[in-house]
């Protein structure tokens, strides 16, 4: 299960219903990775970004019992147990709580961190960095990509 985001230099991720950037090459470059994969989010990231994420499987961790165009989970842990089944590589694409509740199942991450400063209310989770190595690190001018891969 991959991890993947992108946050403020202050790990914000969202402000009201988006980001609070508009880096359209980073956003780009998200949706050709998670294409022909496996989406895990919360149901306001869904809400968000769903209409965009086209040719992958959708998993919506929420309490509704069904969502166009969506599976849906009540955990995250039936939300993988549905992923697995998909044969499809498996990305956890937020929100916050989501990203808290992965992070310790995460074996990648890729995290992309947008510079600059910028005031939101939904923030990327602290992580224990001793724990991941960073095994390739992109400057995009704009932006800064890592994947972190799990110290095993």
């Amino acid at each position: 299960m991959i991890i993947i985001s992108a946050m403020s230099e202050g790990r914000v991720i969202g402000s009201g219903e988006g980001m609070p950037w508009n880096v359209p090459e980073e956003y780009e470059r998200y949706l050709e990775t998670v294409a022909g994969q496996t989406v895990v989010m919360g149901r306001r990231s869904w809400n968000i970004f769903g209409k965009d994420l086209v040719d992958t499987d959708h998993i919506v961790l929420t309490r509704k019992r069904s969502l166009d165009g969506a599976k849906v989970a009540a955990s995250l842990e039936h939300a993988l147990e549905i992923a697995v089944d998909t044969g499809r590589m498996v990305f956890v694409a937020g929100g916050s709580s989501v990203y808290g509740q992965a992070i310790s199942f995460a074996d990648e991450m890729y995290l992309s961190t947008i510079k600059g400063d910028f005031d939101g209310d939904s923030y990327f989770p602290e992580f224990d960095e001793s724990q991941w190595d960073v095994v390739r690190e992109i400057d995009y001018g704009t932006y800064i990509f890592r994947h972190h891969s799990r110290i095993n």
